[in-house]
């Protein structure tokens, strides 16, 4: 059986190999003699949380273009990525590939399909399949969405036709339906169980409080790329339910981290009591993981072993010292926690930063040799703090200023940083949404939230109030704006044998 079923999975993910998506017809081979108990299921949702691990221990190339850095070294093919370089963008074998997202949605589709076939499971379990089902896909649907604009709606597993792009705006409803329905069947994390009723201590499981984290996301990004008030409200009342002490019973527990250092330590770690949403890194299942979030590209000396303090001066990206200085003030122990020897003059190399908010590279033994195989930490999606000034900045533009100020502050105080509008950058308080970017950009430095922030605060284009991302952003006229310019282009493998599908407008102009 474990043979065949494994026979199965892969035929579910490969029917995206061929055409559009791209599915195959079945070729009269069906499920039905599968799905007979639940560890065939639990099977097929282990496979989709690999999928997932693997899509997202990848650093993107909007999280690329969002980088805070003041250089780049020696890495050219990073220049043009951040510089909408459309001759590297549309190029086949240099694209962004959405495949392996649809891969992990074709896969929820047949869990769902047939997790109610299996004999004698209870419903508490079905419902636990269904909500991961459905978290998984409102994920795929949510990232899908914010890189590529329009795209595919995925109809059933087995469906056999062509694929047409969905607006933006109906594939963000799809993350919303499913996240939905996502939290009302799972339960809080603490209460997650496997097939064995064995806790589950993974924070890449959905549950009932990443379900939450999820929407609060989805509906800042639809109510800011839409101007949609109604969708900034809803993203507030989300992000409320993972900070306000009456929906703990249901939602589950999570607390900020006391101090930098604990950030440091605990949530840049694994599995943290602030950690909402990770990704799994598990060198056990995986060897090698390499430069798998954004800020893993800044860290050398004293981090990684053998290294020098000139080696800061051969890594890909570098901040400079006064880029920190003006970032963090004096008594913010972000300053101490999250960079190596900040105010040590015998540590200025080329005035460059030594980052040390990650600081645990797994090596491994071969031969005689060595090697580094990645960073010994999950990668955090999600957490507490993150939720906390995701409200304030939906608050700040409804215009709730007193309660965008308190959560703003809420984790300033945290982090012993002078409060707004008292902040070194706060300009005397005059722009308060913009104090609420500066402190996400410092608070979730390289975490891979930048480019996101920038956009939903509308920071691009020739008329932007604030310039935050590369030089390229601020020729793009509202016309290339509205035609596609912030997304990336459809993969060209979208278009083998389809018909159907189409690029977006900006970047067919990029192509001609």
């Amino acid at each position: 059986m474990r043979r065949i079923f494994i026979y199965m999975i892969c035929f579910a993910s490969l029917v995206f190999g061929g055409c559009d998506l791209n599915l195959e017809p079945e070729n009269g081979v069906t499920f039905d003699h599968y799905f007979q108990e639940e560890s065939d299921c639990n099977a097929l949702l282990r496979q989709m949380e690999a999928d997932l691990r693997v899509i997202w221990s990848a650093v993107t190339f909007h999280e690329h273009m969002g980088l805070l850095t003041d250089r780049v070294y020696n890495a050219a093919s990073i220049e043009k990525v951040r510089n909408l370089d459309p001759n590297y963008l549309t190029d086949r074998a240099k694209q962004q590939q959405w495949k392996p997202y649809y891969n992990v949605i074709t896969n929820t589709h047949l869990l769902e399909e047939n997790v109610g076939r299996v004999p004698n499971l209870e419903k508490k379990r079905q419902s636990f399949y269904l909500g991961q089902v459905y978290f998984m896909r409102a994920a795929c649907y949510f990232w899908l969405s914010r890189t590529w604009g329009d795209a595919v709606i995925v109809k059933s597993s087995s469906y056999i036709d062509r694929y047409e792009k969905s607006p933006a705006v109906e594939v963000i409803d799809s993350a919303i339906a499913n996240a939905k329905r996502a939290y009302r069947l799972l339960p809080r994390f603490d209460k997650l169980r496997d097939l064995n009723n064995k806790a589950l201590v993974s924070k890449q499981y959905g549950s009932r409080g990443s379900a939450a984290a999820l929407l609060a996301h989805i509906y800042a990004w639809k109510g800011s790329v839409q101007k949609n008030d109604d969708d900034l409200r809803a993203s507030v009342d989300w992000a409320s339910r993972l900070i306000e002490p009456q929906y703990q019973d249901s939602v589950g527990v999570y607390t900020l981290a006391g101090s930098a250092e604990e950030v440091v330590t605990s949530v840049m770690d694994r599995n943290s009591a602030e950690g909402i949403f990770e990704i799994e890194v598990n060198y056990a299942d995986i060897s090698y993981y390499g430069l798998f979030f954004p800020g893993s590209y800044f860290v050398s000396y004293p981090v990684m072993r053998n290294s020098g303090k000139n080696d800061i001066t051969t890594i890909n990206y570098g901040l400079y010292r006064s880029t920190v200085l003006n970032m963090y003030e004096e008594g913010d122990e972000r300053r101490d926690a999250f960079f190596y020897a900040l105010d040590s003059a015998g540590m200025n190399t080329a005035d460059l930063t030594y980052l040390y908010k990650w600081r645990t590279p797994r090596y491994e033994s071969s031969g005689s040799s060595i090697d580094f195989k990645g960073m010994d930490c999950n990668r955090v999606l999600m957490r507490l703090a993150d939720i906390y000034l995701l409200r304030a900045e939906c608050e700040a533009k409804l215009g709730m200023t007193a309660q965008a100020r308190e959560d703003l502050n809420a984790i300033r105080g945290r982090r012993k940083a002078n409060l707004f509008p008292a902040g070194k950058n706060d300009d005397g308080g005059s722009d308060l949404q913009y104090s609420i970017f500066l402190e996400r950009e410092r608070e979730l430095l390289f975490e891979g939230h930048r480019y996101y922030d920038a956009v939903r605060n509308g920071y691009y284009g020739q008329n932007s109030r604030h310039r935050v991302l590369p030089d390229a952003f601020y020729n793009l006229t509202d016309q290339d704006i509205t035609e596609g310019a912030l997304y990336l282009p459809v993969p060209q493998m979208a278009f083998n044998d389809n018909d159907l599908m189409i690029q977006n407008a900006y970047w067919i102009s990029k192509m001609r």
